[in-house]
């Protein structure tokens, strides 16, 4: 792993701090794919058949997929990068949506084999649909209201991130009163649901172990073409 000083700019690989509102408390993490800078640049959304409509191209201008990793530390100094949050889409980063300040402080080349994407369950046209990365499937649920939960496609701001990561390691109690939550990130993702998305998987006959480079591969998706003109 590279150790490189802060810019303005980031890029898939790049490893990040923010510094959260509480200050002088860091937390750490990377970014794994960059919706503007990697799909926008890729995807002619004219070019596909009427049906394809994945959450990439509807609502995630302006994103990054990032991991975040263990640890809370008074300085912006990376000591550990076992996982805490394998996936969330968030604001960019360096964009005009985040409050916090941050820094790049190394890079890993990501694994594009290893990339997963949040499993969103959404309303496409009167129907219900498990989207995930590029993919948009049609499953058995009637509506709404017979899920059970609101897993409705979500993006987070970095903000909610640092809480996250506080929150998820017993630390609400660095978080302002007035920004806690209940629950942070594990109410809007399948991933957390693992009965319900292994049932939700068998209906749509789909196997819910495969990776999502290879089921998006398998189905003429292959997320490599977003990484090969990548600069490390």
């Amino acid at each position: 792993m590279s150790i490189r000083m802060k810019k303005t700019q980031l890029k898939p690989g790049d490893i990040f701090y923010l510094e959260t509102r509480t200050k002088n408390k860091f937390v750490f993490g990377r970014v794994l794919f960059d919706v503007n800078n990697q799909y926008h640049k890729v995807v002619d959304i004219n070019s596909h058949q009427d049906d394809y409509y994945p959450y990439l191209a509807m609502s995630h201008n302006g994103c990054q997929l990032i991991e975040m990793y263990t640890g809370i530390n008074d300085k912006p100094e990376l000591s550990s990068t076992e996982v805490l949050i394998p996936r969330v889409f968030t604001r960019n980063i360096n964009g005009d949506m985040n409050i916090l300040p941050w820094g790049i402080i190394g890079h890993e080349k990501v694994d594009y084999t290893k990339v997963e994407f949040p499993e969103h369950i959404n309303n496409k046209n009167g129907g219900m649909v498990l989207d995930r990365g590029e993919l948009s499937v049609h499953t058995k649920i009637a509506n709404e209201a017979a899920l059970g939960v609101n897993l409705k496609s979500s993006i987070s701001v970095p903000a909610i991130i640092g809480d996250a990561c506080l929150f998820l390691q017993d630390r609400a109690d660095l978080i302002d009163v007035e920004f806690r939550r209940p629950v942070y990130i594990k109410d809007r993702d399948l991933m957390y649901f693992p009965d319900l998305r292994n049932k939700i998987y068998a209906q749509i006959d789909l196997d819910p172990n495969l990776s999502y480079y290879e089921l998006a591969k398998s189905k003429g998706f292959d997320l490599a073409r977003f990484y090969d003109n990548i600069a490390v």
